[in-house]
């Protein structure tokens, strides 16, 4: 059946008006097993009759079926359950032709009071005023208030000690109404909490700089749609253990596939760009050709990119993670995504610290662009967690410690680059038909070059490698 409903917070004198009506309380007691975006399953026991309800659909228009079951059944599926159990005291009476429930909580809920008003259809649940009676009693409406639904209550707890609503924040950064979250994530706040809304603020930045790219056939967006690219996926696989694992392999799995299409089409960017340096070395003719077959292939990459951001498919992944974020209440439940934020953060900042000075002891001294590659793997972490988190790091030491994380990962950046551009020179000269006549001369000059440029800015990295492993102080 359709269930048509709207809620009410209620102050504490509710229980004067239960007593002065004579109402008769229902001992209810209910647990969770299946909790996800439209769908929840739980177990109730009333008095001393057990049922199985099977709820679809969202608040205002829900699907409700309820099932008699066995104490037996009942008792057997409470090893599975989720969250923690709810036990309350219910009061019912009808005003008007409407259904009215009053829940009084217990337990860890004691002192929550909750009024539900039951419609026949949802035209009564339009045109619905909330009767005198209960004018003295209510503190304001929560329908849409997604910390009072059942399911929330049991994975979250009482929202009275919750000093945040999630799901207001999410609405203000759809709006740009928070554009800065320096205001909106503590120390205190839970890591799931967290996590989940700088996730989200850089989901809202994909989501524009998609649309950019889309309008602009990818001449504008792209630096940006690629920045907050990575930082969702470093984020996403240090704090993966707090989602459901079977959609978020899903959605990382997509976002891999465009990091890769994103790196094919800044490539061929560079491969152009480079060109035009190693111009001396190439006949005009040549040139010509090769910035021809470039230009294709980069026109080929843009192309399939704005398609794929148009097709359906892209906007079912799109919403899938944008559901992972904000309805997957498996993040809610694990020790690790209870643990204030501020603690979480200072350990995982130490804890790459330690794993960047390993990997710098590890690869310092090979020159080569794959041990590049995952030095700077480290320090990206580190800077994301620094860029994204500056409002819970210790402001002495935050500045002092992203200088120097920064300084390395430019350095290793640019020896990056100059055998991305020596790599470009070689298979170029390697491919041509007829050598010109200075080749070996050439290749000799180019390896000199090379040698001399890579000389020069690994002198400096290693002068801050010293400096960055004896800074752990900063990074405590």
């Amino acid at each position: 059946m359709h269930k048509i409903e709207r809620k009410y917070l209620l102050k504490d004198n509710i229980k004067i008006l239960i007593d002065d009506l004579k109402l008769t309380a229902l001992e209810i007691s209910e647990f969770y097993t299946v909790v996800k975006v439209c769908k929840e399953i739980k177990y109730r026991k009333i008095d001393s009759k057990y049922f199985k309800i099977t709820k679809n659909g969202v608040i205002g228009s829900i699907k409700q079926y309820t099932q008699k079951i066995k104490k037996n059944q009942y008792l057997n599926h409470k090893k599975d359950s989720v969250g923690k159990k709810i036990s309350k005291k219910q009061y019912k009476l009808s005003s008007n032709g409407e259904k009215y429930t009053i829940d009084s909580y217990q337990n860890s809920l004691k002192n929550l009071y909750i009024l539900e008003v039951e419609f026949k259809n949802i035209t009564n649940f339009n045109k619905f005023v909330l009767p005198e009676v209960f004018s003295d009693h209510v503190i304001h409406e929560v329908t849409d208030d997604k910390r009072y639904q059942n399911r929330n209550l049991a994975l979250l707890g009482n929202p009275k000690k919750n000093p945040y609503n999630i799901y207001t924040i999410f609405k203000d950064i759809e709006l740009a109404r928070t554009t800065n979250l320096n205001k909106t994530i503590f120390k205190e706040m839970k890591t799931s909490d967290s996590i989940r809304i700088i996730l989200y603020k850089l989901f809202i930045e994909l989501r524009i700089n998609q649309d950019r790219i889309v309008q602009t056939e990818a001449k504008e967006g792209i630096k940006e749609f690629d920045v907050a690219l990575k930082k969702s996926i470093i984020l996403l696989n240090e704090y993966k253990h707090i989602f459901d694992k079977k959609i978020i392999r899903n959605v990382m799995l997509h976002l891999e596939v465009m990091k890769k299409a994103l790196k094919t089409y800044k490539d061929l960017q560079y491969i152009q760009k480079e060109l035009n340096n190693i111009y001396p070395l190439i006949d005009e003719n040549e040139m010509n050709r090769i910035h021809q077959s470039v230009q294709h292939k980069l026109s080929l990459e843009k192309s399939n990119m704005c398609r794929f951001f148009k097709t359906r498919e892209f906007s079912i992944i799109f919403k899938q993670y944008e559901l992972l974020l904000k309805e997957n209440n498996k993040s809610f439940l694990s020790i690790d995504a209870q643990i204030s934020i501020g603690n979480s953060i200072k350990y995982k900042i130490f804890k790459h610290y330690k794993k960047a000075i390993m990997k710098c002891e590890t690869y310092e001294r090979c020159d080569d662009d794959e041990s590049y590659k995952i030095i700077n793997k480290s320090l990206n972490i580190l800077k994301t967690f620094f860029t994204e988190f500056e409002m819970i790091i210790d402001k002495k030491n935050h500045q002092k410690a992203y200088n120097i994380t920064d300084t390395i990962s430019k350095e290793l950046s640019s020896l990056r680059k100059l055998h991305k551009k020596k790599m470009i020179v070689d298979t170029y000269l390697e491919n041509l038909e007829v050598k010109p006549p200075n080749y070996q001369k050439l290749i000799k000059n180019i390896t000199k070059e090379h040698k001399n440029n890579s000389t020069n800015i690994i002198e400096k990295l290693h002068k801050n490698f010293s400096t960055f492993k004896n800074k752990k102080n900063l990074f405590k």
